[in-house]
């Protein structure tokens, strides 16, 4: 009954994220319309042709039925598979989820090729979404990874909770740590990851605590052995610390604090390819020799570099803006990608002599990444980190007595641990109310993806002007596109005083794994947009200098 082979293409496009960076931050999840699975797809040959597949189907023994059930659903076959059901679902208990040498069923095979008729006549006879043996992975899993929208699409919203509860988790992982969500990204179809993100096994806490529970063992009957049959892609940081008496529990390579997680940065990471000659003489390879040592223990040094950032659940996640009342804007509690990249800008050796004995102040800070980097790696005179928001200024806070153990990296080289955060501190300022500014004037303002409309133009300005020193320097980082008001934000920025000195696409590197551990998964689970968008570096003068 099998014919020929049909492989599972995969048509990859660049992932564009500017505009709708995490979905748990700032936009009403848009209300899809999908139909259930409630009827088989049509004959797809004539009667007298389905009735030959009858009576092949009934000439088969009870293992040749299942074998063929697997095969036919592989190559979309899906009249046999209809003509095998018929034949053999009174015949055999659980026919539709027989399964393979692999624990694969003929759902797996079906969404991993991209067979849609196939999906759904199995959808209709109540295939269960079940992982297999092999390597743990979903038919979820196989349809995310080779980008099939339609398969995804079937089965996040077909009804399982008629007969299997609890069916289909997104965030559920494979024996290689990947989840659907993960497998999603990879396909780089930004309409098949929204649809993930949507579905409600993909809920803002879950996602902070990198995951969730895998789906159980597949526990049909004709699960085999070993092997491997796969169609998918297949720092843990303990805080003695803690002033806040917040549960913890190790999730991924996260610390997860009760309703969030904080993530171990090194905005010093880099991967560095060795330039020495290998071919070198031998007073040279004695001199390589002499310096490994030192080289090591920089390496060591290099390892202490690290900053601790919580951020928490975005409250009120369809609306967080609050249709505009600023001090209920929770936006700020989760850790925008932007802010990532301005951390890494702040944090590059060609910047952070301008910041020593200079105050610096973030605005809109949030979770505080960039303002920390400054203060952990530069020696600011003082830092400024602020926002508005009360339960944004709470964690804030926390971001900064959380590191309490960590001694600056600046060149003074005699800070003591936690002696470097006597430098920054958050205060909570009402951009309308001037009296809530700091008095001193500043060398320097920064921020990061501030405009998300281009009613708030004006006033950043307004901020910006009345913060500086007359000499002072405004350095911001926002994506290259994407963004309501950004070109209104630069059009003003000769009417307000200021000259563009600078502007320039953040680097590679500034868009590289953050993790202080280089955990590739949790950082694009996290922050998946960072390496797919384009950011622009900017900096601005209020006179020339």
């Amino acid at each position: 009954m099998t014919t020929t082979s049909s492989s599972a293409a995969v048509a990859a496009t660049a992932l564009k994220t500017t505009t709708t960076t995490k979905k748990k931050n700032v936009e009403k999840k848009e209300q899809r319309s999908y139909e259930k699975t409630s009827a088989p797809p049509p004959l797809e040959i004539t009667n007298q042709e389905y009735s030959e597949l009858l009576q092949t189907a009934s000439s088969l023994t009870p293992q040749e039925a299942q074998v063929e059930l697997v095969e036919c659903a592989r190559f979309g076959e899906v009249d046999a598979v209809r003509a095998l059901i018929k034949i053999w679902s009174d015949k055999i208990k659980d026919f539709v989820n027989k399964t393979d040498d692999f624990g694969t069923t003929a759902l797996h095979k079906a969404a991993a090729s991209g067979h849609e008729s196939t999906v759904q006549l199995l959808l209709y006879h109540q295939a269960r979404h079940l992982t297999n043996t092999s390597g743990k992975n979903t038919p979820l899993h196989w349809a995310a990874a080779n980008g099939h929208e339609k398969i995804v699409e079937m089965i996040l919203n077909h009804d399982f909770d008629s007969y299997q509860k609890d069916a289909v988790d997104v965030l559920a992982k494979n024996s290689g740590g990947r989840s659907a969500l993960t497998e999603g990204f990879s396909s780089q179809k930004t309409k098949l990851v929204g649809m993930l993100l949507e579905h409600d096994s993909a809920a803002e806490e879950r996602l902070l605590m990198g995951g969730g529970k895998s789906i159980g063992r597949n526990d049909s009957d004709g699960g085999g052995g070993g092997g491997s049959d796969d169609n998918g892609g297949g720092g843990n940081h303990d805080n003695d610390n803690d002033q806040s008496n917040h549960n913890h529990q190790k999730s991924g390579d996260n610390l997860v604090v009760k309703q969030g997680v904080v993530h171990e940065f090194n905005f010093l990471r880099v991967n560095q390819e060795k330039q020495e000659d290998h071919h070198c003489h031998s007073s040279q390879q004695e001199k390589e020799q002499q310096q490994q040592p030192q080289e090591e223990e920089e390496e060591e040094e290099e390892e202490k570099k690290t900053l601790l950032v919580r951020e928490l659940p975005i409250e009120n996640a369809d609306n967080p803006f609050d249709d505009g009342r600023d001090q209920l804007d929770t936006t700020g509690l989760g850790i925008w990608s932007a802010s990532i990249v301005m951390a890494r800008w702040m944090a590059d050796k060609s910047l952070l002599g301008r910041f020593d004995g200079k105050n610096v102040l973030e605005l809109g800070a949030g979770c505080g990444v960039p303002g920390l980097a400054v203060g952990l790696y530069s020696a600011a005179k003082h830092v400024y980190l602020t926002d508005y928001n009360p339960a944004t200024m709470e964690n804030l806070k926390y971001n900064i007595d959380v590191n309490s153990n960590r001694p600056s990296t600046n060149n003074s080289k005699s800070s003591n641990a936690g002696e470097w955060l006597e430098r920054v501190t958050a205060i909570s300022i009402d951009w309308n109310d001037e009296t809530t500014w700091p008095k001193e004037k500043m060398d320097f303002v920064i921020g990061s993806d501030l405009i998300y409309q281009k009613s708030i133009v004006p006033l950043l300005w307004k901020v910006v002007k009345g913060l500086m020193k007359e000499d002072g320097i405004f350095l911001y980082t926002c994506p290259s596109d994407g963004r309501d008001g950004l070109q209104e934000f630069m059009d003003a920025v000769k009417k307000e005083g200021f000259y563009c000195y600078s502007q320039e696409v953040a680097p590679d590197l500034y868009r590289s794994n953050p993790l202080s551990n280089g955990d590739a998964d949790q950082a694009f689970l996290h922050f998946y947009e960072l390496p797919v968008t384009e950011y622009k570096l900017y900096e601005f003068r209020k006179k020339r200098i």
